[in-house]
């Protein structure tokens, strides 16, 4: 499991191989479409916190955090970690893991063809575990709004993986 942020910056430096821009909702959703076929495929996560059902979707606050000041322009910076003892930002971490590089390899490509309002769609979509999760919070308290990652495995089973 990783810091979601890992994850991001991972998704950021292949789009930009690919000499494509993504804005936070771009990478929002796809690190999310990662982590749904990574938990089906691995049985475990590949993100190691909860996404949260915010109004856009699946969200990892880190990365809201970390990207927030792009607010709707693309990213041209990979998030960084604030380290509290010598009060200063700290690279992270490069994505080393073959299982992991191997499951983004898979996938990404295809969600960096969808655009951004598509993914936020596919996200909202009837029984998807952000409507699963914005319903349930009618009738159930939910802190912090987090989507549990059984739903997202059960939403990712059978799905076909091109």
């Amino acid at each position: 499991m990783y810091d979601a942020r890992v994850v991001a910056n991972e998704v950021l430096i292949r789009a930009w191989d690919e000499e494509l821009e993504l804005t936070q909702i771009d990478v929002q959703k796809i690190c999310y479409f990662l982590h749904g076929h990574f938990l089906v495929e691995h049985g475990q996560p590949l993100i190691s916190s909860e996404f949260e059902a915010w109004e856009y979707g699946p969200v990892q606050k880190t990365v809201h955090d970390a990207f927030k000041s792009f607010g709707d322009q693309p990213i041209d910076k990979l998030a960084r970690k604030f380290d509290p003892v010598k009060r200063e930002y700290k690279e992270l971490p490069r994505l080393l893991d073959n299982s992991a590089i191997a499951s983004i390899e898979e996938h990404l490509y295809k969600y960096l063809e969808i655009p951004s309002f598509t993914l936020v769609d596919i996200t909202h979509a009837p029984n998807t575990p952000w409507s699963k999760t914005m319903d349930d919070a009618k009738t159930k308290t939910n802190i912090g709004m987090r989507i549990k990652n059984d739903v997202i495995s059960s939403n990712f089973e059978g799905l076909i993986h091109a």
